[in-house]
């Protein structure tokens, strides 16, 4: 082998050990937490992920309990500002969806009868979210990434696309440090 061979073998080696290296230390997501509107069916849900490019196998686990499920209420923009002015007011997180908000509460909520007399006053409903777990890849779970675990970069973008669907409250990564 000549001396540029040589060269050439060794920049190779070099070059894919730092990309190693370098994909080594980014961070790694094992999977996502995600909450459904109530009633959201498990065929549902399957349907709704093979709408989306998932770099890796995937299983889901339906009606998980690895997560907090929540519980929730639908309210149109011109009824929120009426749900703050409730005294006990425990929201967790208020998020836009369309031309309605979603407000999360914690599982230990328990509503009081003033509470549930507001939501009555208001014509709106509390529900209990669907959690599922997505579990990438499959087989046993030692983070190899592009087999049991996808790039941050890629599951915030599969977390980008499933916040527009109607059906999905919020998602959740569980990451992997790189």
């Amino acid at each position: 082998m000549n001396k540029i061979s040589k060269v050439v073998v060794v920049f190779i080696v070099s070059l894919t050990f730092l990309i190693l290296m370098m994909q080594s230390q980014e961070v790694k997501v094992a999977g996502l937490l995600i909450q459904f509107e109530n009633e959201t069916t498990e065929p549902e849900v399957k349907a709704i992920f093979e709408n989306y490019n998932i770099p890796v196998n995937y299983t889901i686990d339906y009606n998980s309990n690895i997560g907090r499920g929540m519980y929730y209420i639908k309210v149109d923009e011109d009824k929120i500002n009426e749900l703050r002015k409730y005294e006990n007011w425990t929201s967790l997180i208020e998020l836009k969806k369309g031309n309605y908000n979603i407000i999360m509460l914690s599982e230990e909520f328990v509503p009081d009868e003033s509470f549930l007399t507001m939501l009555e006053k208001n014509n709106l409903q509390l529900k209990k979210a669907v959690v599922c777990y997505i579990h990438f890849g499959d087989g046993p779970q030692n983070w190899v990434v592009g087999k049991n675990c996808v790039l941050e970069k890629d599951a915030i973008r599969i977390k980008s696309e499933l916040e527009t669907n109607k059906k999905v409250l919020i998602v959740g990564l569980d990451d992997i440090e790189g």
